[in-house]
């Protein structure tokens, strides 16, 4: 009972949050470009969902993601089983013109996290709170249409977390590289971003770690996609190589619709780790639904 408390106090939370920011950028402005006549409104839409999923397109973002990921369960403890991690990622994309040639695409991460941890052999401690922050900034030529795009530039994790088992307690320092090709039918690509640890508190484990978001998406009518956006991880300081990667494949489907005026994006995916630890805790299953408000560029 005390989890199904948890997880629905934390469903509310997040989706009050997003509430707030939808009420905030509500279509009182104009959405980006002008809105268009209602016989170009479907072509429109379909541009919106195209663009949206380039990591780095020209499109101002508000991106919410509720996770709920389900924890296989440890050889060495059984405890995960049956309690799933509760996630909200709020990620704004933010898209600066440095000039007629490049532009700077600004991407900071803010996790909540419910999180389920072992308390002795057989019971089960939850913590609630801000995770570690990711923030990254890629340069890219300022490429509008189909075709090939990438992106590249720093990315770094502050050990912001509220409860030191939600983060590493390390300053972390690495880089992030966007390469795909985008259509009117296709987005197919990858989002690899690297870290290492620099400062922090000296009695927390070092961090070597790659993530790769790797992503395919078509899309068979207007405003509409299907694919996935897994996300692969490597642990390049796990001493046992058998606990080191983690590679989901998954399924999702996204909608993008018009709230008034305002380009709203839907998404639910479900991946699955065909890839991962053994003799430690992690994600099997990974359930995803975002909520992806297109606004107007503010500068």
């Amino acid at each position: 009972m005390l989890k199904k408390k948890r997880a629905m106090c934390f469903a509310f939370r997040a989706l009050r949050a997003f509430s707030l920011l939808l009420i905030c950028f509500s279509p009182v402005s104009p959405a980006p470009c002008g809105q268009p006549p209602p016989d170009q409104e479907q072509a429109y839409l379909q541009k919106i969902t195209q663009e949206s999923s380039d990591p780095v397109g020209e499109l101002w973002l508000i991106t919410n993601q509720i996770n709920l990921n389900l924890q296989q369960a440890s050889k060495i403890r059984n405890f995960q089983n049956d309690k799933p991690e509760f996630n909200y990622n709020f990620q704004p994309v933010l898209k600066f013109d440095l000039s007629s040639d490049w532009r700077l695409v600004t991407r900071p991460l803010v996790p909540l996290y419910d999180s389920p941890l072992a308390k002795g052999a057989t019971s089960v401690d939850y913590a609630f709170g801000l995770g570690d922050i990711n923030f990254k900034a890629l340069l890219s030529p300022n490429t509008k249409g189909p075709g090939f795009r990438w992106g590249v530039g720093p990315s770094s994790i502050l050990p912001t977390a509220t409860d030191s088992r939600l983060g590493n307690g390390k300053w972390q320092l690495g880089g992030a590289l966007a390469a795909l090709y985008l259509d009117d039918k296709w987005v197919v690509g990858m989002f690899p971003e690297h870290w290492w640890s620099v400062a922090g508190d000296p009695t927390r484990q070092a961090v070597s770690l790659t993530r790769i978001d790797y992503f395919i998406w078509y899309s068979p009518a207007p405003t509409w996609q299907v694919g996935m956006s897994p996300t692969a991880t490597i642990d390049w300081l796990q001493k046992q190589t058998d606990n080191a990667v983690t590679l989901p494949v998954g399924l999702g489907v996204t909608k993008t619709v018009l709230f008034g005026k305002l380009p709203v994006k839907f998404g639910v995916e479900a991946d699955y780790a065909v890839i991962r630890p053994r003799r430690v805790a992690s994600d099997e299953w990974a359930f995803k639904f975002s909520i992806i408000p297109v606004i107007p560029e503010l500068f």
